[in-house]
């Protein structure tokens, strides 16, 4: 599964910790993934917050085959210069490249499969889907070259279905169909929007909505039932 952010900071990193947890709890073998991330690294890092909560024995730097210390975008840091100066972006062009970063992260992914023989592998994107990436790509092209089922990770509260609705209709443009949705109460507090967002999404989507995680969450009862199984269909 690849997770794909409608944003960044709207609760991917804390969704996938629970999901590792979860998995754990009903007996899945869930393998943590973060192809590419930025920002310093330490207990608060994604890769860090990834690896503490899985129980496979996998380490930050497995997990995580480019890290990058500035908090920008991964393609950013890397080579600013491949999109500012670069062609304009063609989503109507293929988008999985094989080799280039895209292959060196596949083939980490799956050496760490064939060692660890996973139920299911966790893939964590970076910010929302168009998002700057190692060697002069777009997110879209590692959801490809990966060769993952998109799930969609927004925030709950307003602005919430925009942002869960554009993000769906552009994987799908793409070629890329989400299996469903998960939203995230970041912040807390009372915000009337936050009754009506999986409803309104899953309606006017046709996804269903996975769990609405509450801010704070210990527990994983907020899962929906099905969602594994909804997750991992073929």
């Amino acid at each position: 599964m690849f997770l794909v952010g409608t944003d960044t900071d709207c609760g991917k990193t804390t969704l996938a910790c629970a999901l590792l947890r979860a998995g754990a709890s009903a007996g899945l073998r869930v393998l943590p993934f973060k192809p590419a991330a930025s920002g310093p690294a330490g207990p608060a890092g994604d890769p860090e917050r990834l690896v503490a909560a899985s129980d496979l024995g996998v380490t930050a730097g497995e997990i995580c085959p480019l890290r990058f210390a500035e908090p920008l975008a991964p393609g950013i840091v890397e080579d600013a210069r491949a999109f500012v100066s670069g062609p304009q972006l063609d989503v109507s062009q293929d988008m999985p490249l094989e080799a280039g970063s895209i292959g060196h992260a596949r083939s980490t992914l799956e050496s760490l499969e064939a060692a660890h023989r996973p139920d299911v592998t966790l893939v964590e994107g970076a910010g929302g889907l168009w998002v700057p990436m190692p060697g002069g790509t777009w997110l879209p092209g590692w959801i490809s070259g990966l060769r993952a089922a998109p799930v969609v990770v927004g925030r709950l509260g307003l602005g919430g279905v925009n942002h869960a609705l554009l993000t769906i209709f552009a994987l799908r443009q793409l070629g890329l169909p989400p299996r469903g949705f998960f939203l995230v109460d970041t912040h807390g507090g009372a915000d009337a929007a936050r009754t009506h967002n999986p409803a309104v999404i899953a309606a006017a989507s046709g996804l269903p909505c996975l769990g609405v995680m509450p801010h704070g969450a210990s527990e994983t009862s907020w899962i929906a039932t099905d969602a594994w199984t909804r997750m991992l269909a073929a």
